[in-house]
């Protein structure tokens, strides 16, 4: 048990940081998109969504991958960290200008009006800024996560202060495009300032090494390239068959619960470097950690998503105005994909902390395929609606099969023993909020709900001995 209780320490340790980053970053990302939004309208912030999405699709060449196992070989080998950095830069400089090189020769192929080709042209910059990016395994690799948070709080507070004074100017959409890009260069170049404090970048090429980066990264990058088909397809789809409007009433919904997901992240990127070590010296420790962090996603997503799903109206009109009301029944649909992606994101993490990448490829490529088929069949009839109908349905797909093949070939156990306590605690909390919604606030129920959620796990004996042992330790580390 000691063993047991060592495992989650660690977790609990590592995540403190990416949870405090994740929260004030996320919160300040979410206020600069919901000014966006409301400054610009649903039109030119629909054109604003559209940009970032289509730049998206070239986002995972800069990549191709190498970015996870730069990580993992850090955290093995630390001593190889400086030249690993070092070879993945020289990489991703090279990729960045080939992706930048192809999106503006689509940009020129198709026919786009002259307000959106422009903040194309501006949006594709930030593949340039990502050559960058290896320097940030460090922070990783080292579990040095006061980093980034320093970083991002830096980068948002620079991103609102372009906001505001290009409202202040009374600047069009092309100013703001520019605001978002200058805040990732931002991030970027500190990142890559302060690396000098950890670690000593060596920029001799070592071409085997690449090859070798290149050889495991492989079934990424095919995972990457169908990420970023399955996470932005419904954009462009629904841009090009029904107007940028809907385009905006989606995203306005898609930004709120894409807020949600630093949770699951915060959480898995923190204990990644763990689970790699852990699964090659600990295959105890690798599992526990793989149960324990189920059962809490499961159980936090799943009550994010009922109480959002009540919320909303309440949530749209107050962060967007009723100008975003048509945004209200996409969030209601929304919702539950985040909660799915809560597990989809530990499934991933697992699966390439094992060794086991090429599984994040074939979960990809089914919720790419599922998403794209899905999209063409709601959209043209459903708009905005069809395309959130069809995002729950594609990561439903993908979930089920990553966690079939985890259950089978990895750990050989069922994680969902744990889901009955979560899914009474739900009920209860649905049927109160059902029952006292006419004469108390949303916002109050929503409130209460956490507590009384938190009563049912109790009862039903969701929480175990381990839960309550972690409790009382980490109450201990607080206090002592």
């Amino acid at each position: 048990m000691d063993i047991f209780m060592q495992t989650i320490k660690y977790l609990a340790r590592n995540s403190g940081f990416l949870f405090l980053n994740g929260i004030t970053t996320n919160i300040l990302s979410l206020f600069a998109m919901l000014y966006i939004a409301r400054y610009l309208g649903p039109g030119d912030y629909g054109i604003y969504s559209f940009a970032f999405a289509f730049i998206y699709f070239f986002s995972f060449i800069p990549d191709m991958g190498v970015h996870q196992i730069l990580v993992r070989e850090a955290a093995k080998d630390p001593e190889k960290a400086g030249k690993l950095i070092g070879n993945g830069t020289i990489m991703k400089f090279f990729l960045a200008f080939v992706a930048l090189l192809l999106a503006f020769i689509l940009i020129n192929v198709i026919d786009f009006p002259s307000s959106t080709k422009n903040a194309l042209y501006i949006a594709s910059l930030g593949l340039l800024i990502s050559g960058t990016g290896a320097y940030g395994i460090i922070y990783e690799a080292k579990l040095r996560m006061e980093y980034s948070l320093f970083f991002n709080l830096l980068s948002r507070i620079c991103l609102l202060t372009f906001i505001f004074l290009a409202a202040a100017n009374h600047s069009g959409l092309n100013v703001f495009v520019l605001a978002s890009v200058s805040a990732t260069l931002v991030h970027n170049l500190l990142m890559v300032l302060f690396s000098k404090k950890l670690v000593k970048v060596s920029f001799e090429i070592d071409i085997s090494l690449i090859k070798q980066l290149l050889k495991e990264a492989i079934p990424i990058a095919v995972a990457s390239i169908f990420t970023v088909v399955y996470f932005k397809i419904d954009v462009l789809m629904l841009s090009f068959l029904r107007g940028d409007v809907e385009v905006g009433f989606y995203s306005a919904a898609y930004r709120l619960t894409d807020a949600l997901v630093f949770l699951p992240a915060a959480f898995t990127t923190s204990t990644f470097p763990l689970m790699s070590k852990y699964f090659k010296d600990s295959f105890d420790s690798f599992s526990f950690a793989y149960a324990r962090t189920f059962k809490y996603l499961f159980a936090g997503g799943l009550l994010i998503a009922v109480i959002v799903t009540f919320a909303s109206e309440k949530i749209i009109l107050t962060f967007y105005g009723p100008e975003y009301q048509e945004s209200v029944v996409a969030l209601q649909i929304l919702i539950w994909a985040t909660a799915i992606t809560f597990i989809s994101v530990l499934i991933s993490s697992t699966c390439v902390s094992s060794g086991n990448q090429q599984i994040i490829s074939k979960t990809s490529i089914l919720a790419a395929f599922l998403n794209v088929v899905l999209n063409l069949i709601l959209i043209p009839s459903n708009g905005y609606v069809g395309a959130a109908i069809a995002t729950v349905l594609s990561v439903s797909g993908s979930m089920i099969f990553g966690l079939f093949w985890i259950h089978k070939y990895l750990l050989h156990e069922n994680p969902l023993k744990g889901a009955i306590s979560p899914l009474i605690g739900t009920g209860v909390v649905s049927l109160l909020i059902v029952l006292f919604r006419p004469y108390t606030d949303i916002l109050v129920l929503s409130a209460a709900s956490v507590p009384i959620f938190a009563a049912v796990l109790y009862i039903t004996g969701w929480i175990d001995s381990d839960d309550k042992n972690l409790l009382l330790k980490l109450i201990s580390r607080n206090t002592s």
